[in-house]
C-alpha cells in the first residue's frame, strides 16, 4: 500500500473537529454531529477498502493525509478543523495521529456535490 484514495460524500457542508468537556459530551449536539461524522468517515473507509484503518494502515508509520474539500456553500467551518476531524476518525486507537503530517490541499464549493476527497501517502521513510 503506497496511496490510499476515496471520497466522503456529504448532505450539507463536512463537520469540523469538535472539542468538548467531559461533563458536556452527554448534551452537547454539536459534539455528537462530529461523533456521527467520524462514523460516517471510518464507515465510508471500511466499506471502500473492506477493512477498518487500524487493519490496512500500520501503527508507528509516518502517513501524508491531504484532503481537499468542496462546500455545499458559504457557511463552512474553518478547513484545518476538517482535516482533524478526518485525521481523527481515520486514525484512532490502535493508531495514532502523532505520525501523521496533514495537510489541506485546496477547498472549493459545489452546492450539488459537497464532498471530501482523502488521500492517505505512506512516507518512504519514518
Amino acid at each position: 500500500m503506497k496511496k490510499i484514495e476515496f471520497t466522503i460524500k456529504c448532505k450539507s457542508n463536512p463537520v469540523p473537529y469538535k472539542r468538548t468537556t467531559r461533563a458536556k459530551k452527554f448534551v452537547d449536539t454539536d459534539y455528537h454531529r462530529y461523533l456521527d461524522w467520524k462514523e460516517k468517515v471510518r464507515r465510508v473507509f471500511s466499506k471502500k477498502f473492506e477493512s477498518d484503518p487500524e487493519y490496512i494502515l500500520q501503527k508507528k508509520t509516518k502517513y501524508y493525509l491531504n484532503i481537499t474539500i468542496y462546500f455545499k456553500d458559504l457557511t463552512h467551518a474553518d478547513s484545518s478543523n476538517i482535516l482533524k476531524g478526518i485525521e481523527d476518525a481515520i486514525f484512532q486507537k490502535p493508531l495514532n495521529d502523532k505520525y501523521i503530517v496533514p495537510r489541506v490541499k485546496d477547498y472549493y464549493y459545489d452546492k450539488e456535490n459537497p464532498r471530501v476527497e482523502v488521500e492517505i501517502i505512506k512516507a518512504n521513510r519514518n
